[in-house]
């Protein structure tokens, strides 16, 4: 749910955080636990790419010890997820910074944690993305960038809700999850000698990179 892209407007923003805070509300929680057990990584600095308005970096900063940046180019969305912190009480633990994938404004070996849901289906390159995650990445850190609900209950309960909004919502999903998609990222980061793992399964698809 969470993506970069530049065609938000304040309507648009407005309504994906209707949805991200009704129908996509049990999402974030599950796949913040299931980052943490996959990833074995429970502090540190957290980077969430593509970080919309906020739930998920919203959901591991209020579950786990993590200093969170919230990464997305939108100025639009950032406002709204400015407010979407500070209601939920995490403005201490998680920061908004203009940016995007392939151009983040920190250092090397910044973050123990790159975390991002379906925001991989918009950079526009993906190599130069994938090159920049591994070098803000710290020795020892890992990512869990990719897209899913978390559960196969959860991914029928929104896909339920979102028939009701947009009869075709289930095709986009399929498209973006496709093996078109897995493919080219997986062809990339082979081609850049990226050490990786692909979860698929009821969880998502979802990518993990160990520096």
């Amino acid at each position: 749910m969470e993506t970069q892209t530049s065609k938000f407007n304040k309507e648009t923003g407005k309504n994906f955080d209707t949805i991200a805070k009704t129908i996509f509300a049990p999402v974030y929680p599950v796949i913040a636990d299931q980052i943490v057990e996959r990833t074995g990584i429970d502090k540190g600095i957290c980077i969430d790419l593509g970080s919309g308005p906020g739930h998920l970096g919203i959901a591991i900063a209020k579950l786990y010890k993590f200093k969170v940046y919230g990464v997305d180019f939108s100025a639009e969305i950032n406002d709204i997820a400015v407010q979407n912190i500070k209601s939920e009480g995490v403005d201490q633990q998680l920061k908004l910074i203009p940016g995007s994938a392939d151009d983040m404004p920190f250092n090397n070996n910044f973050a123990d944690l790159i975390i991002s849901r379906g925001s991989l289906f918009f950079w526009q390159d993906v190599e130069k993305a994938f090159n920049e995650i591994y070098r803000v990445l710290k020795p020892g850190g890992k990512t869990y960038i990719g897209g899913g609900f978390g559960s196969d209950e959860l991914r029928e309960q929104v896909t339920v809700e979102m028939r009701k909004i947009d009869p075709d919502w289930e095709c986009h999903g399929k498209k973006q999850l496709g093996k078109d998609n897995t493919e080219h990222a997986r062809s990339v980061l082979d081609n850049l000698n990226i050490d990786y793992h692909l979860f698929d399964d009821e969880t998502g698809l979802w990518f993990m990179i160990k520096k």
